[in-house]
């Protein structure tokens, strides 16, 4: 991967994130992430995000849009080497923590869906491929 890249969110995208998916309004998670993160990681450049000019707080539904599909596309090892907070304020403290809440739980439900797929399978004598 190249070095990373300070990305600033408010300059390079929105002051004002907006809701999971693009059809409900404009800059929205699921845009943010296909048009920037996939973007950048199939480019193979990682970033270092800065969201201190952003004028609101990010919504749960593109937290879990934008990170945590992102995060478990890609899994969380290469999530958190692609990605870095600069936390020089509360504020971005508490984004990361958020971000990062979103990211597990995405990951965490992919692993219990398919745990609950395995079971199911097992439970109805299937074999599994």
């Amino acid at each position: 991967m190249k070095e990373k890249i300070i990305y600033d969110f408010a300059k390079e995208y929105s002051e004002y994130p907006g809701p999971r998916d693009e059809s409900i309004g404009e800059f929205s998670g699921e845009k943010f992430r296909v048009e920037v993160l996939e973007k950048l990681y199939k480019d193979e450049q990682p970033i270092i995000l800065d969201v201190s000019g952003v004028q609101i707080s990010f919504g749960p539904s593109f937290l879990s849009e934008a990170f945590g599909l992102f995060a478990k596309d890609i899994g969380l090892e290469n999530f958190n080497n692609f990605i870095e907070i600069i936390e020089d304020t509360e504020k971005a403290k508490r984004f990361k923590g958020k971000m990062m809440e979103y990211v597990i739980r995405e990951i965490e439900n992919t692993w219990f869906m398919e745990t609950a797929d395995i079971i199911s399978s097992l439970a109805l004598g299937l074999s599994i491929v």
